[in-house]
């Protein structure tokens, strides 16, 4: 690891001028030997080494934000409205409490627990990962860790979870949508073993159904591929083979909803006039299709805000009096449903 003394005799400066660039402090700085210091710290990659040191002793004020699910070489989780949203809303929360939000994004939670340790973070925030993965977390991180719709049970951890009430709100969406005269509801999802907030909303569907005596079938569950090439392929064969047993169509997001809507179209199938179609989230795509989506709002500014305020108060060693955080949901109507009675 290289020390200001060495980056000192290769710039060919005293340690004082290099520990002076590192700091700001350069108005009484030549612009020659500023451009030469820097160019020195830069191709040793000395600014990581740097904070290693001198924020481990002061304390770094870095709170990490990660994104543990597979990511596919397609994939740009800032073009995800949702998580976009939680990154906009963390990073200003945090920037306003004087802190400094850094985004990492990896499925392997190894190299996520490395890349806290090297930056010395001070609490990190989880965006939706599995149950091993949580327990993974809790166990070895070292610093305050706070979740954002991860679910998992260990009765030997505690651990603070952020979500919308996902149960409910598809309760709500298909009371609706049987309220609406459909008794014909498919529920697609892109995951093959639901888990976390999507099963929450399968469950929710699943008790609508019961309660008004509609029988649930394995085949009313829709997998989704997450790709774009093979979710397109599967909304096509649905189309074709499936579509037609169905009034409603229950997507477990508006992403996955808007999607299949403009394929619809392309194909002269009409929203709501042959199949009525909702989604989940009340987001950017629920509002620019068209129709636009009858959909569940949740608080996605409200998710962020929680998650800053828990792990902050968890980096000054106050109390956690609630882990579980379910925040409230509620339906939009729209467009895109068709009532039938």
């Amino acid at each position: 690891m290289m020390t200001i003394k060495q980056i000192a005799v290769l710039a060919g400066v005293s340690p004082t001028t290099v520990s002076n660039v590192l700091h700001g402090k350069t108005d009484e700085m030549t612009p020659k030997t500023l451009k030469r210091v820097q160019h020195v710290i830069k191709e040793n990659n000395y600014v990581s080494n740097m904070s290693g040191r001198s924020l481990a002793k002061y304390g770094s004020k870095i709170i990490a934000v990660v994104n543990i699910k597979k990511k596919r070489k397609d994939d740009n989780i800032t073009h995800d409205p949702f998580f976009a949203e939680i990154i906009g809303t963390i990073e200003s929360e945090v920037r306003t409490r004087g802190y400094f939000m850094m985004l990492y994004v990896s499925a392997d939670v190894d190299e996520c627990l490395r890349m806290a340790k090297a930056w010395n973070v001070e609490g990190m925030i989880i965006c939706g990962c599995s149950a091993g993965d949580c327990t993974q977390f809790m166990r070895n991180s070292g610093v305050p860790v706070v979740f954002i719709d991860s679910y998992f049970h260990n009765d030997d951890l505690l651990y603070v979870n952020i979500g919308a009430d996902d149960f409910h709100g598809a309760y709500l969406m298909t009371e609706y949508l049987i309220q609406q005269g459909h008794k014909h509801i498919a529920f697609l999802a892109d995951t093959r073993r639901p888990a976390g907030e999507c099963a929450a909303r399968r469950e929710g569907y699943k008790k609508a159904l019961k309660k008004h005596e509609i029988p649930f079938l394995p085949e009313d569950y829709i997998y989704i591929s997450d790709d774009y090439q093979k979710r397109h392929e599967d909304y096509r064969n649905f189309t074709r083979e499936k579509v037609r047993a169905y009034t409603a169509l229950f997507f477990a997001s508006d992403f996955l909803a808007a999607d299949y809507v403009n394929l619809l179209t392309d194909d002269g199938i009409r929203v709501p006039g042959d199949i009525s179609v909702c989604g989940f989230d009340d987001n950017l795509y629920a509002l620019q299709t068209r129709p636009q989506l009858t959909t569940i709002h949740q608080d996605v500014p409200l998710k962020a805000f929680h998650a800053v305020e828990q792990v902050l108060r968890m980096t000054r060693k106050e109390p956690i009096t609630e882990y579980r955080i379910r925040l409230p949901v509620s339906l939009v109507v729209r467009n895109s449903v068709k009532k039938l009675n």
